[in-house]
């Protein structure tokens, strides 16, 4: 039985979607402050399968909760809930790691079907860990296509890395690398448009789903979290390529006129 916590200082809200995702046959666990939640996921007797973290919360933020989840290394994904509406706090939310942000009042239904989607995933992903499938030759992704159609095959290589879009399982230099719902979507949506520069106007749009994208530097971050799982040198990108004054560029090949990165494709992030 899929485990979920639940991080929610107002009772009746906690103790209403505690009732109804165990009407759907999760297992609960309820708590109302950030330390608890921190040393309910840190000790618990089995780890949990998701979290829904309310963001205001007695003592400690949930940013700053999902924050220090993220700093132990923990990818249990996160469902963030907030009153709050503005962009800014839907950036602050995906920076600190949480993988939905939804906002209240919120649907229930929505709430069960992230809650499903989301833990789904993970379970296949786990299978994919304990029984890994055959080799699978590389897929030769074509240029702004759409996501691949569930016929063809899911594993997507380029330089020493491996990406199962299906399992959302990734290894680069022989090593799984542990990536967030985010940061998976990120690097599917470079893929699906490969060769091309993509702004982050547009990956905010496309990703994050904002309708009205703000100036924010949260891409940069991202961009780095990738090259750090998937480069050699993540300070010399030979498929992580920025585009200065309009975006990035994935690169699936380095060619030998590639391998260093020109000025104009330096990272404006350091």
């Amino acid at each position: 039985m899929p485990r979920i916590l639940v991080v929610e200082d107002e009772d009746h809200l906690a103790i209403g979607i505690k009732f109804n995702l165990e009407a759907e046959g999760f297992g609960v666990e309820t708590t109302a402050d950030g330390q608890s939640a921190l040393a309910a996921l840190a000790t618990g007797s089995a780890p949990f399968d998701l979290v829904i973290l309310d963001v205001m919360l007695p003592g400690m933020s949930g940013y700053a909760v999902c924050e220090a989840v993220r700093r132990q290394g923990n990818d249990v994904p996160v469902v963030m809930l907030t009153a709050r509406t503005l962009v800014e706090d839907r950036i602050r939310g995906f920076d600190a790691g949480t993988d939905v942000y939804l906002q209240k009042p919120f649907d229930l239904d929505e709430l069960i079907s992230i809650v499903r989607s989301l833990i789904s995933r993970r379970g296949m992903a786990t299978r994919q860990v304990a029984a890994p499938p055959p080799a699978v030759g590389p897929v030769e992704a074509a240029v702004g296509t759409p996501p691949p159609s569930p016929t063809l095959p899911a594993i997507y290589r380029f330089g020493e890395s491996e990406v199962n879009f299906d399992t959302w399982e990734a290894r680069a230099q022989g090593g799984p690398v542990r990536l967030t719902n985010l940061e998976m979507k990120l690097l599917r949506y470079l893929v699906d448009h490969e060769g091309k520069v993509v702004t982050r106007h547009e990956l905010l749009e496309r990703v994050w789903g904002m309708a009205r994208p703000p100036a924010t530097r949260t891409i940069d971050t991202f961009m780095l979290n990738l090259r750090k799982s998937f480069e050699g040198d993540p300070s010399k990108p030979v498929h992580f390529l920025s585009v200065r004054g309009m975006g990035y560029r994935f690169v699936r090949r380095s060619k030998p006129a590639e391998s260093k990165p020109t000025a104009a494709e330096q990272d404006e992030a350091g």
